[in-house]
């Protein structure tokens, strides 16, 4: 099979500063730009700061390397700009494949270190004193020689990593030390678009789903983009992620018109100038230009991390004042014990530990409710099946009516745990049909205990009276019917006409 999937490592991250994923609608649509610029404007502040980027899968290594290039773009940008604060620049390539014939004169495949480490300091303009920097720390984890999917490259250089393993190594880069006055801003740059495989085959936006961090969506400006951009933030939403702000670049046609009309401005769109078609040092006065733009994409990351944090604290407090919980003696749950649930992950929560200010995950125990039974790939599949369930029928009256899903899945349980005993499905959501079901079953049960039949003589709905009618079996050819009269309490009763009731029951034929 093409994926390799693995079970993902406990995941655990801060929430001490804003952790972005960079998607894009496909490949080559501009996404390193988008972090080299972000990379500029937040290390632009007077105050030292770090800006982190990550880029966890690279193919066609070493000649393109996008950790390399937002390096090096940076680095230019910042002799021309002459910004106020030094900043101490690293590029670092973790693990890179060995190609095929350097293997096999080895005799090893896999990955080796790459031994890639670049540095440099850039001094500021008019430094006022010596003292803290700011940094710019730039990562690849893996590399492979082929400028092809990283599924394809694992194929033809025999270097795999499962996705256990590259969720771990993906953590280790996100742990950082103290932050510095002005912050810290981590971006991990995917490969391709939302939906392209990784070294295993799993596709990234489920690969990376375990973290769930927000995401900016780099769309496609070009002819056809539109359906592009739209299709990969619908992926994005259905597996459970928040996109901050869309961004792509402009080519003349406003595919940010009819994308604001569909997203009904529930996310910001953000355009860029057209990026010159020439030379790489046209892209400093590109960047020049963009300036601005990036700065509305800081500042949107910015708020909506801060909003975010400021709801989690929130939580605990707002729902001991609003919430009645069932089996509860709420005056003995304090604030701090209370559970706040980020997300879920097959069998495990992502929760918010105020203490450390950071998402742990939580294996959920809860193990007799039917929901716990979904491991993480099956929640994908489940989310898939319920928003085309509900596109295609919305909601469905059941009485008397059959659709496609209903009818199938009671054939499937007539043929599964059903076979040789059932013969009917009855489905029931509500205390009403519960209730008839298990009158229904109790009739069942008692008349073939007592070897009596039902006779469901008359049901007389415009003047809501039941008759039921026991008749014994041995019985039936020697006697007749005979109705037998019984009290049954009124508020038992679903239906029934005022005059039917008398000292609080209605009088029921048997």
């Amino acid at each position: 099979p093409l994926s390799t999937h693995s079970y993902p490592p406990p995941i655990e991250y801060t929430l001490s500063h804003p952790i972005y994923t960079i998607w894009g609608a496909n490949t080559s649509v501009g996404k390193t730009l988008v972090s080299t610029g972000l990379a500029a404007a937040f290390l632009s502040q007077p105050l030292p700061s770090r800006f982190i980027y990550i880029k966890p899968l690279q193919t066609g290594f070493p000649s393109d390397s996008d950790s390399h290039f937002v390096y090096r773009m940076f680095s230019q940008l910042f002799i021309h700009r002459q910004l106020p604060s030094s900043v101490f620049a690293s590029n670092q390539t973790l693990k890179v494949s060995i190609p095929s014939k350097r293997a096999s004169i080895h005799g090893n495949t896999g990955f080796m270190g790459s031994g890639v480490y670049e540095e440099r300091k850039l001094h500021a303009h008019d430094p006022v004193e010596a003292g803290p920097v700011s940094e710019l720390i730039c990562k690849t984890m893996y590399g492979w020689r082929e400028a092809v999917s990283p599924h394809l490259a694992v194929e033809r250089e025999g270097a795999t990593v499962d996705d256990s393993t590259l969720l771990e190594t993906l953590m280790r880069c996100l742990r950082i030390g103290r932050a510095g006055e002005g912050g810290i801003l981590s971006v991990i740059e995917t490969a391709g678009g939302v939906a392209s495989p990784g070294p295993s085959g799993s596709l990234q936006c489920d690969l990376y789903r375990p973290f769930r961090l927000p995401a900016i969506l780099v769309g496609d400006g070009r002819l056809g983009g539109i359906s592009g951009t739209i299709s990969a933030y619908e992926s994005l939403r259905l597996r459970g992620y928040d996109v901050a702000a869309i961004i792509f670049e402009d080519h003349g046609l406003g595919n940010e018109v009819p994308l604001l009309s569909y997203l009904r401005n529930r996310v910001p769109v953000l355009v860029l100038p057209p990026v010159p078609r020439g030379i790489s040092e046209n892209l400093i006065d590109w960047f020049e230009k963009s300036s601005s733009v990036f700065c509305s994409l800081k500042e949107i990351m910015l708020a909506t991390f801060l909003e975010r944090i400021q709801r989690l604290h929130d939580m605990p407090k707002k729902a001991r004042e609003i919430f009645w919980w069932p089996f509860t003696q709420h005056k003995f749950v304090p604030d701090e014990t209370v559970t706040v649930i980020d997300s879920r992950f097959g069998e495990n929560f992502a929760v918010h530990k105020v203490q450390h200010d950071s998402i742990i995950q939580q294996f959920d125990a809860c193990a007799s409710w039917w929901t716990q039974g979904p491991d993480a790939t099956l929640q994908i599949e489940l989310a898939k099946d319920m928003g085309y369930t509900a596109a295609r029928f919305g909601h469905v009256m059941f009485p008397e009516n059959v659709y496609e899903p209903a009818l199938e899945c009671a054939e499937h349980l007539l043929e599964g745990v059903g076979k040789g005993w059932a013969s009917r499905t009855y489905f029931s959501d509500n205390g009403s049909t519960a209730i008839e079901i298990a009158l229904k079953m109790a009739f069942r049960k008692f008349l073939l205990d007592h070897e009596t039949i039902l006779d469901l003589q008359s049901a007389e709905m415009g003047e809501r009276r039941l008759e039921l009618k026991l008749i014994a079996l041995s019985l039936i050819k020697e006697i007749p019917r005979e109705s037998v009269s019984t009290l049954i309490p009124y508020k038992d009763i679903d239906y029934c006409s005022k005059s039917d009731v008398k000292d609080g029951a209605v009088r029921v034929g048997l």
